[in-house]
């Protein structure tokens, strides 16, 4: 006798919303630790950005190599290899997002350099679009539209004349990053933590050329080398390892939309820590973009993801 199918679709329905929700749930987790990137980078004394770059990437690849290894049993290498190149490339995006990123902190503010990142969702929707065949929902487009806004409010109170070099790092870096998001959702069914490793092997790479290059010794105070480490290991390998299981459960353009929430969370940080406060602008602005991700989250409870 043939069983009823009736049932069968609001289950599938009820999986594809808790996906979703999950999806949502692990790419704020991952904003928040990539907010901490600016008061950590403030509490550092000594330390140059090549510095912070060579060992919060040391940390970030022993935290993500030894999770690897723990979650695989030990097949490192097999889930590398199954990762293949996308999850290289991936690497390569993420680090050099990372390497701008830092740059940029060094000649702007860190409202200024995270703001810049504001351009990413859209970037990625552009990307998700024409390279993945993603369709961008009106909604999700409605919800940029208003985080566009905000991000437009913030960068016309916060930017100030002679930082262009740092705004054009923090440009590159949000390039970048979109880049990145479109990897990891291109290989979304397979394990991408190899992207991460790889992110954080280029990143110590890059450090230790450029110190090398400028003939910068690599020894820092063991308070500054700390504070990177655990750059690494919380801030930049915790947020990508959440965000790397996010893309399996969002597309790009609304995976990216929630992590505009960094524009907010960022200058707060700096703000009641270290008195870098954020000007009306930026807090008006900053409104408007949780207002995006509000709807964006609250419009995804009803829709299914595919």
């Amino acid at each position: 006798m043939t069983e009823p199918i009736g049932p069968a679709a609001p289950r599938s329905a009820d999986t594809a919303r808790s996906s979703r929700a999950r999806g949502f749930a692990l790419a704020l987790g991952a904003t928040f630790f990539w907010s901490l990137a600016g008061i950590l980078i403030r509490l550092i004394e000594e330390a140059t950005s090549w510095h912070i770059i060579l060992y919060r990437s040391l940390g970030a690849t022993a935290m993500v190599g030894g999770m690897i290894a723990m979650v695989h049993r030990g097949q490192v290498m097999e889930v590398i290899r199954l990762a293949g190149w996308p999850a290289a490339l991936a690497g390569v995006c993420s680090s050099a997002s990372s390497v701008l990123f830092i740059l940029a902190l060094g000649r702007v503010t860190v409202a200024n350099a995270t703001f810049m990142g504001g351009i990413t969702p859209f970037l990625a929707a552009i990307g998700a679009q024409v390279i993945l065949g993603e369709r961008v929902p009106r909604r999700a487009w409605a919800a940029m539209a208003l985080a566009a806004i905000g991000v437009a409010l913030m960068l016309g109170g916060g930017l100030a004349l002679g930082q262009l070099a740092g705004n054009l790092l923090a440009l590159g870096s949000a390039v970048a990053f979109a880049g990145h998001a479109l990897l990891l959702r291109f290989n979304r069914q397979s394990d991408m933590l190899p992207a991460v490793l790889y992110a954080g092997l280029f990143g110590m790479l890059f450090g230790l050329v450029a110190l090398g290059v400028g003939g910068v010794s690599p020894r820092v105070p063991p308070r500054d080398l700390l504070l990177a480490l655990a750059m690494g290991v919380v801030q930049l390998g915790g947020g990508l390892v959440l965000y790397t299981r996010a893309s399996r459960h969002l597309p790009a353009a609304e995976l990216q939309l929630v992590a505009t929430a960094e524009l907010v969370l960022a200058p707060l940080w700096v703000w009641i820590g270290v008195g870098e406060a954020p000007g009306a602008a930026t807090v008006a602005g900053g409104g408007l973009v949780l207002l995006a991700i509000l709807a964006q989250v609250l419009g995804a409870r009803d829709r299914p993801h595919p």
